[in-house]
């Protein structure tokens, strides 16, 4: 594995491994209301996943004995980490469930889940990346629904909305990980 590769995987499993303390923050606001904090626990549990899945993707590469070379793109990580580190101070107060629930879109449109996701795909079977975009296609799902039962916002809604509709049906690879 390259250094370039590694340095990549690392920051990506930083920037999951803050979004899921964002998670948690937000769970800890709502903890009175058993459906918001079970709900944000849910999407800390998803970053979770993606932590878990970076360390997988670095031992394989680690073991593969340099059998796998690959080209990445580190624009995404660069650029996620700005706005992960703005919102995971914001979200260490109290955050109104409006802004919690932008906050959210905000770490859902992030490229960073692209990023892993291609990771992923080189790495094994094409099918564990459709059943990790259908994993994603359902917790968007849950948040346009949150969104629709708690909030007021029309915008915000149309958001969720229109994020969840650019995820049905279609191939979502953005070429960040390409075999050398």
């Amino acid at each position: 594995m390259t250094p370039e590769v590694a340095s990549l995987i690392d920051e990506a499993s930083r920037l999951e491994s803050l979004a899921m303390a964002i998670y948690t923050r937000l769970a800890s606001c709502f903890r009175e209301d058993g459906e918001l904090h079970r709900f944000w626990m849910s999407m800390a549990r998803h970053e979770a996943g993606h932590v878990g899945a970076l360390a997988l993707i670095r031992t394989l590469l680690e073991e593969s004995a340099d059998d796998l070379h690959f080209e990445v793109d580190d624009r995404v990580t660069r650029e996620a980490a700005v706005l992960i580190q703005a919102l995971h101070r914001e979200a260490g107060g109290v955050v109104p469930l409006e802004r919690a629930f932008a906050i959210s879109l905000e770490l859902e449109t992030l490229e960073l889940e692209d990023l892993v996701l291609d990771l992923t795909c080189a790495l094994s079977d094409p099918a564990v990346r459709l059943q990790a975009e259908q994993m994603l296609l359902h917790d968007l799902s849950d948040l346009s629904l949150m969104i629709e039962k708690r909030c007021t916002d029309d915008e915000l809604l149309a958001r969720a909305d229109a994020l969840v509709d650019s995820r049905v049906g279609t191939d979502n690879r953005r070429g960040y990980v390409r075999r050398a």
